[in-house]
């Protein structure tokens, strides 16, 4: 191993034990309560060179965030469309891989997201879902065709805040009920109360009924389910 990969195996090294340090340091006693020197000391470190990595507690935070949302995108799978499974019972995998990732991570969403974690956190995460709907809603605005909205006067920002909440909250009450349910569970279950409510809240009519007579979710909601893979 050369020097240089030492140095950068050293890094990661502090920055994990710094990350994981902050995580259980807000499980404990609360973001609010914790100080750079708390952190340190559980990771085992002087203050110097936590200063070295990051500014201060938020910045620490932010970086968390920040390479968790990177590691959602890089390891979500190829999306595929399945034409016999589009009803309610059955939502895009998307879906599925991103509740996945919560339970995967759950010890630093149950930490970030609960009672005692990071409001700046959660404003992040917010921001985030919001810009993810928004830069991807120009995908399945175009399959709308037709389709007129039956509410224009709703200002455009209500129903995708109302989306990002409603997100959180889900992520929120499965980590507070220990994942008792499966990540396939509750994305279906988010994926049937949140779309049509979101469409519905957009402006659209949403249909409830196929040609065959099959209960299923609009295209278009499809469609914003696979602009993940865009970013």
């Amino acid at each position: 191993m050369s020097h240089e990969e030492q140095i950068d195996l050293r890094i990661r090294r502090t920055h994990r034990f710094l990350q994981e340090a902050m995580i259980e340091l807000i499980a404990e006693k609360g973001f609010e309560a914790i100080t750079v020197g708390d952190i340190a000391e559980r990771a085992m470190i002087n203050r110097a060179t936590f200063y070295r990595h990051y500014q201060d507690k938020y910045d620490l935070v932010a970086r968390i965030f920040e390479e968790t949302a990177d590691s959602l995108v890089k390891h979500m799978k190829p999306f595929h469309k399945d034409a016999d499974k589009k009803d309610l019972e059955h939502p895009p995998e998307i879906w599925v891989q991103v509740f996945e990732h919560v339970a995967e991570q759950s010890q630093l969403y149950r930490a970030m997201l609960g009672k005692n974690g990071s409001s700046w956190f959660t404003a992040r995460m917010r921001e985030y879902i919001v810009k993810l709907i928004l830069e991807n809603e120009q995908r399945w605005k175009p399959s709308a065709g037709s389709r007129q909205r039956i509410d224009p006067a709703m200002p455009e920002a209500l129903p995708v805040m109302q989306l990002s909440h409603a997100l959180i909250g889900t992520i929120v009450w499965w980590l507070e009920s220990e994942k008792l349910y499966t990540p396939r569970q509750v994305a279906t279950w988010f994926w049937r109360s949140a779309f049509y409510g979101y469409l519905s809240a957009r402006g659209y009519e949403v249909p409830l009924q196929s040609d065959k007579g099959k209960t299923t979710l609009p295209k278009l909601a499809d469609d914003l389910g696979q602009g993940l893979h865009g970013l």
